[in-house]
């Protein structure tokens, strides 16, 4: 698989800069030898990313970027199954609250192309070719109501609580088209994106086994499907695959 990414992050970083380097001009004056930014749209998704890019050349920068992750999402009174109550002699539903915990980091390097510079670097248009590596952990609490609690669960294959903690972890590359504004004063405005390729591993821990772990992780995927991925970065740890994936990016910052 190592040879794989390295074979794609080549073959991106190619691509990138052949298909850039027919527009550049030659010997164009940088304005900032480096910069400085942070990222609005990671911002946005519970993750607080700082960006630092460094001019090598006349159309030719590196880049650095460097992400904390740390959020939680909650929900009350969620509709997990039915049953029969045997306390009420009814049919009733069983209900749950939830709250997933979150932290990591992502670190992705990036060396970027410039095809069409405005007054001098690092302004313009380019073409980049990057690495990415992602680790996470969640943290999962389930609280079932009693009152709710059936004789048998229904619609469900796993009628257990599904605490547990989950490591997720990917690495993978790509490569991107941007366009980086520049004013004179050294704030900046940066926008790219563009496909990747990415590989994803997930490794479970249960406090509690009752039908084994093999059972316990395919509730976990059943319930977080069905019930809690009402959020990106949910769906992202616990449903997506590894192939084909995507990566942009809005961040602000100023050169100096």
């Amino acid at each position: 698989m190592k040879h794989v990414h390295l074979y794609f992050a080549t073959v991106a970083l190619g691509a990138a800069l052949t298909a850039s380097a027919q527009q550049v001009t030659e010997d164009a004056p940088a304005q900032y030898p480096q910069g400085l930014k942070v990222s609005l749209t990671d911002f946005a998704a519970g993750q607080y990313t700082a960006t630092y890019e460094r001019v090598l050349g006349s159309s030719t920068t590196v880049a650095l970027s460097l992400g904390g992750i740390g959020y939680t999402r909650e929900q009350r009174g969620v509709y997990i199954a039915s049953g029969y109550n045997m306390n009420t002699g009814q049919w009733t539903g069983v209900q749950a609250d939830f709250l997933a915990e979150v932290s990591g980091f992502e670190f992705t390097p990036e060396v970027r192309r410039y095809g069409y510079i405005h007054d001098g670097m690092p302004e313009g248009f380019y073409g980049s070719a990057f690495l990415q590596l992602r680790r996470q952990t969640c943290v999962i609490d389930e609280d079932i109501d009693p009152l709710t609690v059936t004789s048998d669960w229904f619609e469900t294959a796993y009628a257990h609580p599904i605490d547990h903690t989950l490591k997720m972890g990917s690495f993978g590359g790509g490569f991107a088209v941007g366009y980086q504004w520049l004013a004179d004063n050294g704030l900046t405005v940066d926008a790219n994106f563009g496909p990747m390729f990415r590989s994803i591993s997930r490794d479970y821990s249960f406090d509690d086994l009752p039908e084994g772990k093999e059972a316990a992780v395919d509730g976990v995927q059943e319930r977080m499907d069905a019930n809690y991925s009402d959020s990106f970065g949910i769906w992202d740890l616990y449903l997506s695959r590894t192939g084909p994936w995507f990566r942009g990016t809005v961040s602000v910052g100023i050169c100096f």
